[in-house]
Order: C-alpha cells, then sequence, then structure tokens
C-alpha cells in the first residue's frame, strides 16, 4: 500500500467518526454507535500496519548493514537494490520452496537478472541458518527455540510467540531481526500476545505476513 493509499485510508476512517457524530447528534443508537466505532478502530489499525511496513520499506540500508534472504520479510528486501514490492515477495515465496544457499541462487528469482544480482551482492548475508533449511527440532533447537513445541498443520514445528526468543523467531517466514526485537519488544510493553491478529499491532507486519504466520505459531 502507497503513503497516498494509506492517507486515504485515514481519510476513510475520519469520514466514519464523522458519521458517528452525526449519528449520535441526531438519534443515538448504542448498538450502532458500538459498531462505527468497531470500524473505526479497525481502520486505523490497518492504516497503522501499512504505515509501519511502508516505513520499513523506505528505511535506507545503514553502512555495513546485510540481509539474509531465507529469514527477512518482504518489507526488509525490498530496501535491497533493484528489488521492489514486487519482486521482494517472489523472494520469499522462492526460499519457501527452497532456501538459497548462495547468492547464485537468486537468479531463480524472477526480476533478479546477473545486472542486479551484482548490485545485491555486497548487501546479502547468506551465513545463517536458513528458515526452512529444515523443519524438525533439532534445527529449531540450533536457532535458539525456546517455546517452540508442538507441530503445525504440515509438520512445521510452532513457535510460541510469548516465549520465544530472537533466534527463534527468525526461524518464522517473513520474520527478520529488526521483526524478531520488535515483537519482544511488543510482548515486554503490552502482555502477551491473545490472538494470531494481535501480531499486527507490530510495526511491520501486515496483512501479508500475517497470513504466512498461521499455523506457524503457537498462542495460550
Amino acid at each position: 500500500m502507497t503513503r497516498d493509499e494509506v492517507r486515504a485510508l485515514a481519510f476513510l476512517a475520519f469520514l466514519v467518526a464523522l458519521s458517528v457524530a452525526v449519528r449520535l447528534w441526531a438519534a443515538p443508537d448504542h448498538a450502532a454507535l458500538r459498531a462505527d466505532i468497531a470500524s473505526i478502530e479497525a481502520l486505523d489499525a490497518a492504516s497503522q500496519s501499512e504505515l509501519g511496513e511502508n516505513e520499513e520499506r523506505a528505511r535506507p540500508l545503514a553502512e555495513g548493514e546485510t540481509l539474509d534472504p531465507n529469514r527477512a520479510g518482504a518489507a526488509e528486501l525490498d530496501r535491497l537494490p533493484g528489488v521492489g514490492p514486487a519482486t521482494a515477495e517472489r523472494i520469499v515465496a522462492a526460499r519457501d520452496s527452497a532456501p538459497f544457499r548462495a547468492a547464485e541462487e537468486l537468479l531463480r528469482v524472477r526480476g533478479i537478472g546477473p545486472a542486479t544480482l551484482e548490485k545485491l551482492r555486497p548487501f546479502l548475508d547468506l551465513g545463517g541458518t536458513p528458515a526452512t533449511a529444515s523443519r524438525g527440532p533439532t534445527a529449531l533447537a540450533a536457532a535458539g527455540g525456546a517455546g517452540a513445541e508442538g507441530a503445525g498443520e504440515r509438520g512445521e514445528r510452532l513457535v510460541d510467540v510469548n516465549g520465544a526468543g530472537p533466534d527463534a523467531l527468525q526461524v518464522l517466514p517473513g520474520i527478520g531481526p529488526a521483526l524478531a526485537a520488535r515483537i519482544i519488544a511488543h510482548r515486554d510493553s503490552a502482555g502477551p500476545f491473545r490472538s494470531v491478529e494481535d501480531l499486527l499491532e507490530v510495526r511491520g507486519i501486515g496483512p501479508a505476513t500475517l497470513e504466512r504466520l498461521r499455523g506457524r505459531v503457537r498462542l495460550p
């Protein structure tokens, strides 16, 4: 979602708020009022989530900063030179099928050619354990898998987002170091996550990332 679309969403929330005020002034209807307030809150949460993801995409890479294409989320990958939103999503989809073992394997991603690959090389870090290299308990233990237990529908180990450390959280699709740190900071300040949807409150996690997390996380 572009900044203009986010602004449009915020303007829509304003219009809903205005309709609530008019309805309350004209003929108070508490049930309808509660529904309108819920709509405003939902719109505001969606706009804040998208704005946070857009800010992450626009943040330039710091000097010496590198990203692991097997762990970074689409918003982080979008920060790489020559990689736009569509290519970032294709990188995530490609690594879910088979993790990248070398920089040259990024050439299998549509939209990345030899010239783009050379731009990316200085910013790639393939030294970490790929997030999808193994689905078994050994890989999670090696990643500091505190809070990882149970199994998902396809046999993946579930990660407890309320107890996992940063390394274990990075096993999840679309979660890199920055998002893992924000998840931990959010649960430390706001308390444990009660539902998967609560992850939308973490800056940088939008609807697309949330859908990839469904069935991969464990909650109380």
